[in-house]
């Protein structure tokens, strides 16, 4: 009678083409990669293009050892190597590819799970540089569970991926590929831990890939693969925290996640997640608040009036606010002002609210300002920021995107309380670290040519100059070393009075010295 545990010993080296044992459940085979007898592409001709589109590009001459499969419901099957890192392959009399893994939960082993094997099937072992040794195989039955748990952390097909990045793993092979392929693109180029996920997208979709991780620094790189090439989409690092996340519009074609740690030589499990997102969640839900000094009640709810569809454009814009998530809820409010002056908008909720306003530009959205908590208003969100005549939009956003509840806004005039500058006096402010800008007046006679300078050695001044007629002139490093300067001639509509902000390019504190003086002609 056959025992039901078998253990076989095979140090002597495979000789002969391709041939070779069959591996069946209760099995443990301890063997060795010799010197080629078998080669991947012998083994497996479409492997090339394959190995490509899973995302781990392996020499064809490799040296492969072939075994038969025989068995039948769920299989089990492990590849250890001390000597090589192990990479596992499951393909059918046709050679199409049935299971693949390299790099098992943070080891350099694999492991493969079948469901119902077909006859025919082979299980290919090889490493990814041709590196040999000795290598055990363990065969078990398996259940349904272990057959979820493989897909889970393999297959990103279904957009949803936990798996890890190990100690070791290295594939020079692919880290060659893809130096030359994000070397002008990327500015880490160490890809010796790299993990690709293959995933195909069947239409043009917007879709947002998210990178989590609480053991490592992740790092997320996409690319399309295009005739058996990677080519460099996007990448992304601290989109969320040290959280990485990708949101970007997609054409139909097949595409490759790349994870890998910021830090060489760190590992540790992760999640890696992809949504697309449906057309009625790009609908927008507009309250109209055209009446000054009225709070106007709106309403953040799940998978509606996303960010995004405010402003389509947040995606590809540098100075979108780092707390606002292009795919998170929002509330939004849409008013109109007629003059230019400093406003004062605010906004307040049942949760943290963040405030950003945006302005309606032709077909387009552009940036004006943002905030979150600001001084002495707890979790409540203020913009005092000087407006020019036209259509503006309040978006209320959640501090945390999954939070939902009513949101209050309101806008008012108030410039009473701006200081004014005049020509020829140099004016000093200290601006704690909690406070990011200031705000000038001043006054302008048309023909008159002006300077206006700010410096600072503790802080980067940046200076944005709104003109009565509605043109912004903005400066950042035009003076000495990081200090700002304007130099302008006001023209007859430019006559009356403008305003004058000042910011930090980064977060800080010190003193600015802010100089407005007329320039002989």
């Amino acid at each position: 009678m056959k025992s039901v545990f078998t253990f076989i010993i095979a140090l002597s080296f495979l000789t002969a083409g391709c041939s070779s044992s069959v591996v069946t459940p209760g099995d443990t085979i301890r063997s060795a990669l010799p010197e080629k007898t078998c080669t991947l592409e012998d083994a497996w001709p479409a492997a090339g293009s394959n190995l490509v589109a899973l995302g781990c590009p392996v020499n064809p001459e490799t040296y492969t050892a072939v075994y038969g499969i025989s068995g039948s419901g769920i299989m089990i099957i492990d590849v250890k190597s001390f000597d090589f890192n192990a990479i596992a392959a499951v393909i059918d009399e046709d050679g199409n590819l049935l299971a693949f893994n390299d790099d098992w939960k943070e080891s350099t082993s694999a492991r493969v799970v079948l469901e119902y094997p077909p006859s025919g099937a082979k299980l290919l072992v090889f490493s990814p540089d041709d590196s040999r040794g000795l290598y055990d195989i363990t065969v078990e039955e398996g259940t349904s569970d272990d057959f979820e748990a493989f897909v889970d952390a393999t297959d990103f097909a279904d957009g949803s991926l936990t798996g890890s990045i190990g100690r070791g793993g290295y594939n020079n092979y692919l880290e060659n590929i893809l130096k030359n392929a994000l070397e002008n693109d990327v500015y880490i180029n160490n890809y010796s831990q790299a993990k690709l996920f293959p995933f195909t997208v069947d239409s043009e979709t917007l879709v947002s890939i998210s990178l989590e991780s609480d053991e490592f620094d992740p790092f997320l790189i996409l690319m399309s693969i295009e005739d058996g090439t990677y080519r460099f989409v996007d990448f992304n690092d601290d989109y969320n925290g040290s959280y990485s996340q990708i949101n970007r519009e997609l054409d139909a074609g097949d595409y490759m996640a790349l994870v890998m740690s910021y830090s060489e030589g760190s590992y540790g499990r992760f999640t890696l997640k992809m949504e697309s997102i449906d057309e009625e969640a790009l609908e927008i839900v507009e309250v109209f608040a055209q009446q000054q000094g009225i709070d106007y009640t709106g309403e953040i709810i799940a998978d509606v009036n996303l960010a995004i569809a405010w402003w389509p454009g947040i995606t590809e814009t540098w100075n979108a606010p780092e707390f606002l998530n292009p795919f998170a809820p929002v509330a939004g409010f849409t008013f109109t002002v007629d003059n230019t002056s400093v406003y004062e908008i605010n906004a307040s909720g049942e949760m943290d609210v963040c405030l950003t306003v945006l302005r309606r530009v032709a077909d387009s959205i552009q940036y004006v300002a943002s905030n979150d908590d600001y001084v002495d208003l707890g979790s409540n969100a203020r913009v005092i920021e000087p407006l020019i005549s036209g259509d503006y939009i309040a978006v209320i956003s959640p501090y945390s995107y999954l939070t939902e509840g009513e949101v209050s806004f309101s806008w008012s005039e108030d410039d009473a309380g701006i200081s004014l500058l005049r020509s020829g006096r140099s004016t000093e402010i200290y601006v704690p670290y909690e406070i990011d800008k200031v705000t000038y007046r001043l006054n302008l006679q048309a023909g008159t040519k002006y300077s206006v300078s700010v410096e600072s050695e503790e802080l980067d001044p940046v200076i944005t100059l709104v003109m009565p007629d509605g043109e912004i002139l903005f400066d950042d490093d035009g003076g000495n070393d990081t200090n700002s300067l304007l130099n302008f001639t006001a023209n007859e509509a430019q006559e009356g009075e403008c305003f004058l902000t000042v910011e930090k390019y980064s977060s800080g504190e010190g003193t600015f010295r802010v100089l407005f003086e007329t320039i002989d002609r």
